[in-house]
């Protein structure tokens, strides 16, 4: 069994914690005979920062499913599903390591493997509104790929000799970094709203190819410490005018956030103390959540073999820039595929909650109709997702038992707010969707 933290003391501390902490071990699980669970009281969910109806709701569907209860089957542990990025935390570990990545300029592709890899999403007409130049002219995207791959070819040359992230001060006044960096935010921005969520993850994860597994573990690492660190800001990046490029300047807004949150980390352990299994299933790269949610220093410390993510293929310990063959993406259908090959076509049953945060989950909630509550995070999400966000503020003033919950935040800060309504970046009052 692990010696881990208290749940009290990481709820204290957890907030001011710096990021250096390595995979915890793995929860062992063990049965619990029912006199050694009649001599304790049943372990309650800290109130911390959740919703006063979310978290009464979720501590009845636990005491009613879990060890404590007359129904238990230890042979079919209940199991709840929980998004990673801007659910178990707050921020996105792929965006804050792609973020990190330009500003260092940490990529290892020969020239021809990005010019591929970038163009994988291109197509001849212009980019709609709002992606423009600087001067408010159309922007073709085959012309803006050119206008990357030469920055490309020029900082690899200038900086492929030296050690990989480079130091943020070698970069700070060069041009060229400053310009790639610009048109490639602006690039995944749009791809994202052309191609949809799902296709911009993926696209930011091949970014990695070229690199160990162990090389981007490293440098999500290395991303995480910057970000845990830093202001939750929005800043703006734009190509300097002595670099217009064929496309012209361009300029993009970037979030930097990310946020460890103790409510999940809470929930975590009080599922495990009652045999109920967390199971992560995120589009984010899986080597890089597992990093985040095995961690006994941020007080997650989740069973490795209970996190699921995206997987590239690897040749000699290279990752490529292709998927691992036969396992789903896990976004949208992919992720329900995950839960039904690795959960429900075992223990025979769906998930018993699902926690919600991601733009890409809206194909799970309608998966699984039979999960006995679905917590959503109140941020702006996919058309898909908003759906489901709506439905559950419609019933947000109803303190009956209901399926859907919403959980607010505020995105200036990172902490969770105690209610279901949200402040969203840059306002000063909470909302719900509409």
């Amino acid at each position: 069994m692990r010696n881990s933290l208290s749940r009290r003391r990481f709820s204290l501390c957890c907030a001011g914690m710096g990021i250096s902490a390595l995979a915890g071990p793995p929860i062992v699980a063990r049965a619990t005979s029912i006199p050694e669970l009649m001599e304790r009281e049943p372990p309650m969910l800290e109130t911390l920062k959740w919703a006063p109806h979310v978290h009464k709701a979720i501590q009845t569907v636990i005491n009613a499913n879990g060890q404590y209860s007359s129904t238990y089957n230890p042979q079919r542990r209940p199991y709840v599903v929980v998004d990673w990025n801007n659910t178990a935390i707050v921020g996105d570990v792929q965006e804050t390591l792609f973020l990190y990545m330009l500003e260092h300029f940490s990529f290892l592709m020969r020239a021809d493997e990005f010019r591929h890899l970038i163009h994988v999403h291109a197509f001849a007409h212009p980019l709609p509104a709002p992606f423009v130049n600087m001067a408010g002219q159309p922007v073709s995207f085959p012309v803006l790929v050119d206008d990357l791959i030469e920055d490309y070819r020029a900082l690899a040359a200038r900086y492929g000799h030296m050690p990989h992230p480079l130091p943020r001060d070698v970069l700070a006044k060069d041009v060229t970094l400053q310009a790639f960096r610009a048109r490639m935010a602006f690039c995944q921005q749009a791809v994202a709203t052309l191609h949809g969520p799902e296709a911009a993850q993926r696209w930011m994860i091949r970014l990695v190819a070229g690199q160990t597994a162990t090389d981007v573990i490293a440098l999500s690492r290395a991303a995480n410490e910057w970000c845990l660190g830093a202001s939750i800001t929005t800043q703006t990046w734009e190509c300097p005018a002595e670099r217009p490029g064929k496309a012209g300047p361009v300029s993009t807004k970037v979030v930097q956030a990310l946020r460890l949150t103790p409510e999940m980390a809470n929930l975590f352990q009080i599922l495990q103390e009652h045999g109920i299994d967390p199971v992560i299933c995120t589009s984010g790269m899986e080597d890089i959540t597992a990093l985040f949610a095995t961690s006994a220093e941020y007080g997650y410390n989740l069973p490795r073999e209970h996190v699921f993510g995206a997987r590239l293929a690897e040749r000699k310990k290279i990752l490529l820039s292709t998927e691992v063959a036969h396992y789903p993406f896990p976004a949208d259908a992919g992720k329900t595929a995950i839960i039904h090959k690795y959960f429900v076509a075992k223990r025979q049953m769906s998930p018993l909650m699902i926690f919600a945060g991601e733009d890409c989950s809206a194909h799970m909630l309608e998966a699984f109709p039979d999960s006995k509550l679905n917590c959503l995070i109140n941020r702006k999400q996919s058309a898909p997702m908003q759906k489901f966000l709506q439905k559950a503020a419609q019933s947000a003033s109803d303190t009956a038992p209901r399926q859907f919950y919403l959980q607010g935040r505020d995105e200036n800060t990172g902490e969770w707010l105690p209610e279901e309504g949200s402040i969203l970046l840059g306002e000063t009052n909470p909302s719900l969707p509409t």
